[in-house]
């Protein structure tokens, strides 16, 4: 595993923080991309799931299998459509680049070891990890706000519609996983915080950055 630590714990978080403008507090039926180095684009959310559905019906049409790192990677599994189809949409949320093919499934492999690789850090180097429990209840917090009407969701309903899934099935188990490292992430955050006070003088913003390139250095030199 330690072969995919590529992404980085800043890519995945940025990867996930991405991924909330399914809960975002916006009420359009658009995607919005807000990164800095990236012009900001509103995209169609109908037009961009049904290109990430047809991406991967055409990867699969023309693969079985793909070796990506040397690892056989079967299209048709079912984890690997997900990891194709969250990546598509998020690389064209996030990065505005409208992946396909081999570059796709590179891309999400990379992805779904990082994924595997951090909740596999957290539990073995600071014994951290969540339980189901506690992933059950992040579950149901967010699936509150949405039933209150305190989280739009378009895009959720859109997406969980086209991949002919229930709300429930949608977060219980197509994001289980991401939902999974973020929830780790969050205690990681927590306990580096604990570790590393704030200096004084530094903003918020500088120390939370400074927090996190730790938790990357530490990840990184992990894997190596």
């Amino acid at each position: 595993m330690k072969k995919w630590f590529i992404v980085g714990l800043i890519g995945s978080f940025v990867l996930w923080g991405g991924y909330q403008f399914f809960f975002s507090s916006e009420e359009d039926v658009t995607a919005v991309q807000d990164e800095q180095e990236v012009p900001r684009v509103t995209q169609n959310i109908d037009a961009l799931i049904q290109q990430a559905l047809l991406n991967y019906e055409e990867i699969k049409s023309q693969h079985d299998h793909l070796t990506i790192n040397q690892e056989k990677v079967e299209i048709e599994d079912p984890n690997v459509k997900n990891w194709i189809i969250h990546t598509h949409i998020q690389s064209a949320v996030i990065k505005n680049e409208e992946l396909e093919g081999i570059q796709l499934v590179s891309q999400a492999m990379e992805y779904k070891h990082n994924n595997e690789a951090i909740i596999e850090w957290a539990k073995i180097e600071h014994d951290i990890e969540v339980t189901e429990d506690e992933i059950d209840e992040y579950i149901e917090t967010q699936l509150h706000y949405i039933e209150k009407g305190e989280q739009s969701h378009p895009f959720f309903v859109k997406i969980s519609k086209a991949l002919d899934l229930t709300e429930d099935e949608y977060l219980y188990e197509w994001e289980y996983e991401r939902l999974k490292q973020n929830l780790v992430q969050e205690k990681l955050f927590a306990y580096y915080k604990e570790q590393n006070p704030q200096l004084e003088n530094e903003s918020l913003e500088e120390y939370e950055r400074r927090i996190i390139l730790l938790m990357e250095e530490d990840l990184m030199e992990y894997g190596q």
